[in-house]
Formats: structure tokens, C-alpha cells, sequence
């Protein structure tokens, strides 16, 4: 199990982004019913630029969670893939921040929560964001471009999401993957073509 050391003093910021399974537009940003069958999956990535747990360094890890966030709390589960190259602290670290703190909210019971240590592949251009962890997940979006300023992607601005609204940044960076598909026990899915966000976040314990 997860050691918890209550009293460390842990930071993480970097880059998000996600698939669910929403049309592009995701009306869960606006407080909207999900488009297909009044459920939202995602995948979310989260990139650590720059983090740290105690006196140890979280600098250039990722943590991906996947998880249903419409599921009823008997029902709900969730999969955290880390990163395999991260030490022994780190994953320690990474594991009670993810689980604790960032995807506490959904209020997981442990025996619905599956951590995986395996590879994760990041691409991240201006336009575009990549994911995968092999045989598991790919997650592969596309920026909508925006026809007002065409340096900047089609945003949300000053967005209204109760889940990570102040660790998240107030503007949503929208997007439409080309491939987005998961597969883990008895969760499965093809998200091709459905919506994708990224924006920047910043969670701290202090």
C-alpha cells in the first residue's frame, strides 16, 4: 500500500490534456448532459514540468488517470498509469498526490483502482498532443483552429468546470482527437474523433 506522509510538502505544475467521450465542444464544460449516454470518460494526462515532494525532485514525470466521472460511487473506478523510468520516492510521491489529492473527488474504494508502472509516450507540437502507453492507451488530438486569430486554437475562456477549477488554468485549448482508445480489464472504448482539451495546471498541498 501507499505511504502517506501527511506532513510533506509537495507541488506539481505542467501541462494537461484529455480525451473524453463527448462530441468536440464538451458540454460538460457548460454544465450539460454528456453526449452519449449521459457519461463522461477520460483519459488525462498530466505532464509535471516542474515538481516536488519533500526534498525529491518530480521534475519530467507524467501521471495518467482514466476513470468514468459520471459512474455512481458504487460503480465508479479509476487507472493511474505511471511512468516506469520514475524511481521507487517518485512513484511513491506520484502515487498519494494523484490518488490523495487530484482524483480524490471521485472517491475511488482501492479495490476499483488499478496503478500501472509502464512506459508512456509524450508528444506535445503546437498543434497537437500525443499519449501512449502500449497495448493500453492512445490519446492523439489536434488543436481546432480558431478563424479570428489563427495563432491560437479554438479556447474556452474564463471556463465554468467545478472538477480542478483552481488548479486549472482559466482557458481551455480545444481540440478533436484522431485516436483516442483505451483498453484495461473490463474497461475498453474507441473515442476516435470526439472531443479533447489541454490546458495548464498547478496543485500544491500548502
Amino acid at each position: 500500500s501507499n505511504v502517506i506522509f501527511a506532513d510533506t510538502t509537495w507541488s506539481i505544475e505542467g501541462e494537461y490534456f484529455e480525451g473524453c467521450t463527448c462530441n468536440p465542444g464538451c458540454p460538460c464544460l457548460f454544465g450539460s448532459e454528456p453526449t452519449h449516454n449521459k457519461t463522461c470518460k477520460i483519459a488525462g494526462v498530466f505532464r509535471v514540468l516542474k515538481g516536488s515532494y519533500g526534498q525529491f525532485s518530480l521534475d519530467g514525470q507524467t501521471v495518467i488517470g482514466v476513470t468514468d466521472l459520471t459512474a455512481t460511487p458504487d460503480r465508479n473506478w479509476i487507472v493511474f498509469y505511471i511512468d516506469e523510468k520514475a524511481s521507487a520516492v517518485q512513484k511513491n510521491a506520484l502515487l498519494d498526490i494523484f490518488q490523495n489529492c487530484v482524483f480524490n473527488f471521485a472517491k475511488v474504494p482501492q479495490e476499483r483502482i488499478t496503478v500501472r508502472y509502464l512506459p508512456i509516450r509524450i508528444e506535445s507540437t503546437e498543434w497537437r498532443r500525443r499519449a501512449e502507453v502500449p497495448g493500453k492507451l492512445i490519446l492523439d488530438f489536434e488543436f481546432l483552429h480558431g478563424a479570428g486569430d489563427a495563432s491560437k486554437p479554438t479556447q474556452i475562456i474564463n471556463k465554468n468546470f467545478s472538477i480542478w477549477s483552481r488548479e486549472f488554468d482559466l482557458t481551455l485549448n480545444m481540440g478533436k482527437t484522431t485516436t483516442h482508445r483505451f483498453t484495461e480489464d473490463k474497461q475498453e472504448w474507441n473515442y476516435d474523433g470526439r472531443s479533447g482539451f489541454a490546458t495548464t495546471f498547478k496543485f500544491a498541498n500548502n
